[in-house]
C-alpha cells in the first residue's frame, strides 16, 4: 500500500509529539521520584519533583493551619438539585487530577460528586486573608471551583476488604498552579518507606462543634497490625501491604476541653504525610476508614499507602495527555 509523503509526515509528527508528552508527564505531574531517589530528570519541566510539596513555612505544625499551609488540599462539592455541599477532601497531584478514596468518590448522601474546590482555606470567607509575621495582611487568589468530568476507580478495588482504596477525579479544566496557594503534593514512591514523623490534615470536627472552617492538622503515630486489630475488635481489618494503621500522637490526647479534643469526623480522603529534607511535603497515604463516631482518642484509623499505585496514577495521566494530543492534531 502506498503512503503519501503528507501522511508519513503526520505520523512522524504525532509520534514525536507523543514522545514529548510522555517525557512531560514523567517530569511534571508532581508524581515524585522515590524520596531518596535520583532527581537527575527533574530539570525537564518546571512542574517536577522540585516544585511539588514545597512548604510555605519553615517550622512548626500548628493544629489550626495557616494560609498557604496545604495548597494541595482540595475540597469536594456534591450537587443535589440546586444545592452544592462541600465536604471531604483529596490531593492535587497534577493540574487535571485529584487523588482521593473510593468512599469519597462514591459518596451519594449529599448528591453527585460534581466539583473540586482548589486553593481553599477558610470555608467561611469569601477571600482568604491572614496577617503575616510582620503584621501585614496577605490574601490568597480566588478559590478555583472546577467541574469534575470523570471519576476513575482503581480496577481492583475490593469493597469488602477496602483494598486498593484509591480513585482519581479528572477535572474538566486544568487548575492554575501558582506554587503558593495552589500546588501539587509530592508522592512517596518507596513502598518500604517508614517514618516516625507523620501528620494528617483535614476539614474535620465533632458533631457538637461542626466541621472546622480551616483544615486541622494533627501529629499521628503508626501502630502495628496486631495492635490495630486489638483496638478495633468489631472491625474485620485486612491490612494488606498497601495499608497500615495510625492513631493520634500523645501530644493531642491530653486535652481537657471537648472543643479542643481532636476528631477526624469528615476526614475521609485526608492526607497522611511527612516532611523530607528540603522542607518538602511527601504524601504517604490516604485516610481510608476509622472507628465509628464518636471515636475514642486511642482508636486507630486505617490508611491506604500511595506508593504501590504510583504506576497506575502515571498510566491514567499519560493516557489523558495522549488523548488531548490526538484531539489537538485531529
Amino acid at each position: 500500500m502506498l503512503v503519501s509523503p503528507v501522511g508519513a509526515m503526520v505520523r512522524t509528527l504525532v509520534g514525536v509529539l507523543l514522545l514529548i508528552a510522555a517525557q512531560y508527564v514523567a517530569g511534571c505531574c508532581a508524581l515524585s521520584e522515590k524520596i531518596e531517589g535520583d532527581l537527575s530528570h527533574s530539570e525537564e519541566s518546571p512542574l517536577d519533583n522540585r516544585s511539588c510539596g514545597n512548604r510555605y513555612y519553615e517550622s512548626d505544625f500548628p493544629v489550626d493551619t495557616r494560609l498557604y499551609e496545604h495548597p494541595w488540599l482540595v475540597q469536594f462539592g456534591y450537587k443535589k438539585g440546586n444545592v452544592v455541599s462541600y465536604v471531604f477532601q483529596g490531593l492535587l497531584i497534577h493540574s487535571k487530577f485529584v487523588l482521593t478514596t473510593v468512599f469519597v468518590a462514591h459518596f451519594r448522601d449529599l448528591g453527585q460528586l460534581t466539583y473540586a474546590r482548589v486553593g481553599e482555606h477558610n470555608t467561611s470567607a469569601e477571600s482568604d486573608c491572614e496577617k503575616d509575621a510582620t503584621g501585614e495582611e496577605a490574601c490568597a487568589p480566588s478559590v478555583q471551583t472546577i467541574h469534575i468530568d470523570e471519576v476513575i476507580i482503581h480496577p481492583e478495588y475490593d469493597l469488602f476488604n477496602q483494598r486498593n482504596d484509591v480513585a482519581l477525579a479528572k477535572l474538566r479544566l486544568p487548575v492554575t498552579i501558582d506554587g503558593t496557594s495552589v500546588a501539587p503534593i509530592c508522592l512517596n514512591r518507596d513502598a518500604n518507606f517508614q517514618s516516625s514523623f507523620l501528620l494528617i490534615a483535614s476539614w474535620c470536627g465533632r458533631r457538637e462543634t461542626g466541621l472546622s472552617l480551616t483544615p486541622k492538622q494533627y501529629f499521628m503515630k503508626a501502630i502495628t497490625p496486631h495492635e490495630c486489630q486489638r483496638l478495633m475488635p468489631n472491625n474485620a481489618i485486612s491490612l494488606a501491604n498497601e495499608m497500615f494503621c495510625i492513631a493520634f500522637d500523645e501530644r493531642h490526647t491530653q486535652v481537657t476541653k471537648l472543643e479542643l479534643e481532636p476528631n477526624l469526623r469528615g476526614g475521609s480522603g485526608a492526607p497522611i504525610y511527612t516532611v523530607h529534607e528540603g522542607n518538602k511535603i511527601f504524601l504517604i497515604g490516604l485516610l481510608s476508614y476509622g472507628p465509628r463516631y464518636p471515636a475514642k482518642m486511642h482508636e486507630p484509623y486505617v490508611i491506604t499507602s500511595v506508593a504501590p499505585y504510583y504506576n497506575w496514577f502515571l498510566e491514567i495521566i499519560e493516557a489523558e495527555l495522549e488523548k488531548r494530543m490526538y484531539k489537538t492534531l485531529a
